[in-house]
């Protein structure tokens, strides 16, 4: 192409970048590259910033394979916008490729550094992580980008949304750094996120606050997409509260509103479902899993939810389709392989008894156990206990725990994984319900070894060693317990805890004190919410004292019993005859008594035996006659004839 055409092209990209116009600046972009222009690599980096701008990143990646050459000789210039189509497009192997060519040293020492040239790339970085679950690293990133931000490259607001996303899946992080941005009352998208950071730690009430008022901020300002979305997550926090029928109008109004080809829509229907109540005996799963329109949010995969929002999908998803009896494929979570190692076991998840299943599942998940205590172990475990709990087979599901924690300790204390801190928790729990305080003491000592070969490292899971610390309170041993939860409180910073501040601070538990930790609490709403005093098992059964109510249905109960007993007596029976009058005497005493024929003979009566009429005759000596006085005797004449 002539020179004079060449420079055309250049001043109308110039034009079209001035005017925003993407679309024309892209197929400008393209005409230049296929020309030859002299500066390719600013060329091709403006293609594809035209096409992110438009939300066309198949297109962008097409263009990459097209011109390839000129990637593989200029790629570094444009690596940001590559990481970025990488990010929307979810192929994280080409993304983590990109990004360690770009960055070789670790996270820690590039941040040490000035980030300045990499700061665009930290950002993709960022938001990659927090899409596929890298919650601690995102969260690292963006604080250091927040505190490193004294020329404002980036908008403050921005920086304190994206600093306290990953807080809404992963709540303990705020434990470890406080948050570097303060809260900003007057944009909506801050308080949407500070929303979901009480959520996700019960403040209900404080997050339906929040969300209140940045529906109203949202509401002046006029942005659809940002009320539909505040509304979407209003009605759900509505809902974890129990506010229901306000939830469902939200949402209604929501589905009035929204296109139906829409993810957005799509969510909304579903939630909509969730507030149907389902029997695995009663519900139509296939029409169920119609209706959800499955195939459909499958299609959108990590392009449109975060990978909290689509575990939660697919783990719903499997749940219905165990109960569906449809096959179930092995994949790489845990939940699928134990789904399909379930459904290959029972014949019918939904019409076989429970105690068949909890029977074939001890059974399996013992030789499990004993073949090894990793990979998806620990899934089959946790199924087989809640089958046993349901058939109240206490002892067996304190076995098989128990032999899942001697398998996993057998060489030493050194490997303690989530999956043990699990079965101690339900241990905890069986032990107490068991009253089995000795075997709690002993769990508690291997639990004193584990810590000792951890070397103090127990940072790593705090809930779980402050959970030990309060059992030991609980068994008496005081000084253990403070020993523990002093160390405990060292890690917690920023996160103070004044239960446990008063257990390590006071030199001796007085009542005054424990009076003081629980005047507030409030025992009525404790129970109405079905939380149980804490005492043995026996003092229950010894102390159960039982209502009117129940006294009434247990009578009623016995009633129905004695009822249905009288009704299947009295079946293939005679109604009019009446039963025969003498059916109290003995058997000898009725007037129907008939005696046996060697009785009637006279034959020889064993003692206590019946006796005919001829026999009590020949005993009565006053019925007898005189005997005969010259009654010759007959003998035989002996002797020779």
């Amino acid at each position: 192409m002539a020179k004079d055409n060449l420079t055309n092209l250049l001043s109308q990209l110039n034009i079209q970048l001035s005017q925003d116009e993407h679309s024309q600046v892209e197929h400008t972009c393209v005409k230049l590259l296929d020309s030859g222009c002299e500066n390719p690599a600013d060329v091709f980096r403006r293609c594809l910033v035209a096409i992110i701008q438009q939300d066309k990143y198949q297109k962008a990646l097409h263009y990459l394979k097209k011109f390839k050459h000129i990637d593989e000789r200029y790629g570094r210039k444009f690596a940001l916008e590559k990481l970025y189509i990488f990010y929307k497009l979810n192929k994280p192997d080409e993304f983590n490729t990109l990004y360690n060519e770009v960055i070789t040293d670790d996270l820690d020492t590039v941040l040490q550094k000035d980030i300045g040239s990499l700061r665009g790339i930290l950002h993709v970085r960022a938001q990659y992580c927090y899409k596929n679950g890298l919650y601690q690293e995102a969260f690292k990133i963006y604080q250091h980008l927040a505190s490193h931000n004294e020329t404002d490259q980036d908008n403050q607001i921005e920086l304190a949304c994206n600093e306290r996303v990953p807080l809404s899946v992963a709540t303990d992080l705020m434990s470890r750094s406080p948050l570097v941005t303060p809260i900003d009352e007057s944009s909506y998208d801050l308080l949407f996120n500070e929303s979901f950071i009480m959520a996700s730690i019960g403040k209900y009430d404080e997050a339906i606050e929040l969300l209140e008022k940045a529906l109203q901020e949202a509401t002046n300002e006029g942005y659809q997409n940002d009320i539909n979305t505040i509304k979407l997550q209003l009605s759900f926090v509505l809902q974890m509260v129990g506010k229901t029928t306000k939830s469902k109008e939200i949402l209604k109004s929501l589905l009035k509103e929204l296109k139906a080809d829409s993810p957005f829509y799509l969510i909304c229907q579903n939630n909509l479902n969730a507030f149907v109540d389902f029997s695995k005996y009663n519900t139509n799963f296939n029409l169920l899993l119609r209706e959800l329109n499955v195939e459909r949010l499958n299609s959108f995969n990590l392009q449109t939810f975060t990978c909290e929002q689509w575990s939660n999908i697919q783990r719903n998803v499997l749940f219905l389709r165990l109960f569906n009896n449809a096959k179930i494929h092995s994949q790489n979570s845990i939940l699928s392989r134990t789904f399909d190692k379930y459904s290959k076991l029972v014949d019918n998840v939904t019409l076989e008894s429970y105690k068949t299943q909890a029977k074939k599942l001890y059974h399996h998940t013992t030789k499990t156990i004993l073949s090894g205590t990793d990979g998806s172990a620990i899934g089959i475990l946790l199924l087989t206990i809640q089958l046993l709990i349901i058939e109240k087979e206490w002892e067996n599901a304190i076995r098989i725990s128990e032999l899942f924690l001697n398998e996993s300790w057998k060489s030493s204390f050194e490997k303690f994984n989530d999956s043990q801190a699990i079965v101690c928790y339900v241990l905890f729990e069986l032990y107490k319900i068991k009253g089995r305080n000795n075997s709690k003491s002993v769990l508690l000592k291997k639990l004193d070894s584990v810590r000792a070969q951890l070397g103090g490292k127990i940072q790593e899971d705090i809930p779980f060693w402050k959970h030990v610390g309060f059992e030991l309170l609980s068994m008496g041993n005081a000084k253990e317990s403070k020993a523990l939860l002093r160390e405990v409180s060292s890690f917690s910073k920023g996160n103070e805890d004044e239960l446990v501040d008063r257990v390590v601070l006071s030199h001796s538990l007085d009542i005054a004190q424990g009076i003081d930790l629980v005047r507030d609490i409030d025992v009525d709403e404790l129970i109405r919410l079905g939380v149980k005093p804490l005492e043995s098992s026996a003092k229950k059964n010894k102390n159960a004292t039982v209502s009117k109510v129940q006294k009434k249905k247990v009578l009623e109960l016995k009633k129905k019993r004695k009822i249905k007993r009288i009704e299947k007596f009295l079946q293939g029976r005679d109604a009019s005859k009446l039963p025969d009058p003498e059916r109290w005497l003995p058997l000898r005493d009725r007037s129907t008594y008939r005696p046996k024929k060697k009785q009637q003979q006279g034959a020889k009566q064993t003692q206590g035996g019946a006796m005919n009429k001829k026999s009590e005759q020949a005993l009565d000596i006053s019925k007898k006659g005189k005997p005969a006085a010259n009654k010759k005797s007959k003998s035989k004449k002996k002797g020779r004839k």
